[in-house]
């Protein structure tokens, strides 16, 4: 009679194991996408290779890798502590403590991955149409805006407030390589910060070589700075006070946009993670720098972006 009720509950606690929203039960690469922007296998491949099993141990009793799910739901999809607290059978404040929790881990052992490759690799890896027209590019970079909930503080409006998104947004700055793999990832900023600004602060100078060259957008006029360290600035030319282009600059102009789709394609990439859909709340803004910065880094582990045909299958 007892190894009856054994059994039974036994079968119980597997049916409730198998109902769990736990990252085993999702036996489909199309869902676990959906969810976490990675196929089965490289969701486990990623958290295997970060080795986070012990830093994530800590606390409650929630498994290491649930945790990690849990997190790469939220950051793909957007949805609320509320929403995830119903999926994963846990309270707002568990939810709120292991988000933080997986995104000072994550920052950490991502931290460690020097991303910025040497010049001679950049050149090794280097498509054809730079090889042919600009092979010392070492990065291509443009700025990328996320708005905010509306400060409370008169100042911090004003600090934060964009002209060219006309919200209250956080800015940060990507560079990439010209095989399209992500190279640098700048601190967040006060939307109101100009992309000359916000360039000097993040340092990627000091990560050039002399002879290098940097491709951007004209909102960049760091021409000046660039000289002053042996380095040169690729952009668009600027009409001035001239009616219309000739035709040698309209096919300069043509090229360069064509090249530094990549860098526009990149920053798709990173915000197709939802989590910065719709205004940042302003209680969630303390650790914005480390998720951006994790993302960016997320999006490497994806497939090369010279091998993904237009803006759909980025994830």
């Amino acid at each position: 009679m007892l190894s009856e009720k054994d059994n039974a509950l036994k079968e119980v606690n597997s049916r409730l194991e198998k109902e769990k929203f736990i990252p085993g039960n999702i036996r489909d690469d199309t869902k676990m996408k959906a969810l976490t922007s990675f196929t089965i296998k490289e969701f486990f491949c990623i958290y295997r290779f970060l080795q986070m099993e012990d830093d994530l141990s800590v606390g409650t009793k929630r498994r290491s890798i649930d945790r990690y799910f849990m997190f790469l739901v939220k950051l793909r999809t957007g949805i609320s502590n509320e929403f995830l607290s119903v999926l994963f059978g846990i309270s707002d404040s568990t939810v709120s403590r292991d988000f933080n929790l997986v995104t000072d881990v994550l920052h950490d052992k991502l931290k460690l991955q020097d991303v910025f490759p040497a010049k001679d690799e950049v050149i090794r890896y280097m498509p054809p149409p730079f090889r042919m027209h600009c092979k010392n590019v070492r990065t291509i970079v443009d700025c990328t805006e996320f708005e905010i909930q509306k400060p409370a503080s008169p100042m911090e409006q004003q600090m934060t407030f964009s002209r060219y998104k006309n919200a209250n947004t956080l800015k940060g700055m990507i560079g990439i390589t010209p095989n399209g793999a992500i190279s640098f990832i700048s601190e967040l900023y006060s939307g109101s910060i100009s992309d000359k600004e916000l360039f000097i602060r993040s340092k990627l100078m000091d990560r050039l070589e002399r002879n290098d060259v940097v491709m951007a957008d004209k909102g960049f006029l760091i021409s000046k700075e660039l000289e002053e360290i042996g380095c040169k600035l690729y952009q668009p030319i600027f009409l001035q006070d001239k009616i219309q282009f000739n035709f040698s600059e309209m096919v300069s102009n043509c090229q360069l946009s064509n090249k530094r789709v990549t860098v526009e394609r990149a920053i798709s990439r990173v915000k197709m993670y939802n989590y910065f859909e719709g205004p940042l709340f302003y209680n969630s803004l303390h650790n914005a720098n480390k998720v951006f910065f994790i993302t960016c880094m997320l999006c490497n582990f994806h497939k090369p972006l010279k091998q993904v045909k237009g803006f759909n299958n980025l994830i």
